[in-house]
């Protein structure tokens, strides 16, 4: 062999163990492309948590699952982001997550066969003008109250219930917690990471809860007896102790009603 060929086919072998290789992509990691007009089913196997990323500026409104029992849904503190993990083996239930930005729906299905996702992450058309390009749009006025948004339920603070009793661990326990009669607020402290939130039934049974997001605050859209709340093995608990009396908006019409013989105030009917 000459010196010559000796030469290229050492530079060959150099060349290629130079080159990285070349690694799969792990298919529990999944990007999407957002589409308005489409489900994304997100498949789950009991003891396999789900993270759902939304983007970087855009913030939860409202969450709502049709079973609460079959899947548990727990935003983290920017509220863009979601972790869903299925409660039981074959639990089977559908999510409608509406954000400042978007509205998405999913098909949440676990089974005994199937393939979790670990992480799905959105990406958006290019074509999508960031919200700060409305801004010009708008007058000043409009842009503060957009920036600053109410956090908490404007309602008589004879209607409310500050009589929930805690247990378990404290820094899993939320800083503020009172409700309406119609709807239940917490708060936590910026320092204390939010835990997932669960209700307890009559049975004993435990299940997520639908809740909107108004700035730091998460509102339950119901006044549980129990709320239950969990991080990895960490547990606690919060009982209402308030006594039993009607929603907010029935003891407001209560007292506001017209005496006999007064003709009655018009009344906006809205859907719930």
């Amino acid at each position: 062999m000459s010196l010559r060929s000796a030469g290229a086919g050492a530079a060959l072998i150099a060349s290629v163990l130079c080159v990285p290789p070349v690694i799969a992509r792990d298919a529990r990691l999944v990007t999407r492309m957002f589409n308005a007009d489409e489900i994304v089913v997100i498949e789950g196997r009991a003891g396999v948590q789900a993270t759902i990323a939304f983007a970087d500026d855009e913030h939860i409104e409202n969450v709502a699952i049709g079973d609460s029992t079959s899947w548990q849904v727990t935003p983290n503190k920017r509220a863009n982001i979601l972790f869903v993990k299925p409660l039981s083996p074959r639990g089977r239930t559908n999510l409608t997550v509406v954000t400042d930005r978007h509205t998405y729906m999913f098909d949440l299905v676990a089974g005994a066969t199937a393939k979790p996702v670990y992480v799905l992450r959105f990406t958006y058309p290019a074509s999508e003008k960031p919200p700060v390009k409305l801004a010009a749009a708008i007058s000043s006025e409009e842009a503060q109250a957009i920036s600053s948004p109410p956090q908490e339920q404007v309602t008589d603070p004879a209607l409310l219930n500050f009589a929930w009793r805690s247990r378990g661990d404290k820094a899993l326990l939320p800083s503020r917690i009172y409700d309406d009669g119609q709807a239940t607020y917490l708060l936590w402290d910026e320092r204390n990471p939010q835990p997932a939130i669960l209700v307890r039934n009559a049975k004993g049974e435990e299940g997520a809860v639908n809740y909107a997001v108004r700035g730091k605050v998460i509102v339950l859209d119901t006044v549980p007896g129990v709320i239950v709340l969990r991080s990895g093995k960490a547990f606690a608990m919060i009982e209402n102790q308030g006594p039993p009396r009607p929603p907010a908006r029935d003891a407001l019409l209560a007292a506001t009603a017209p005496s006999a013989g007064a003709a009655p105030a018009p009344v906006a009917v809205q859907g719930q």
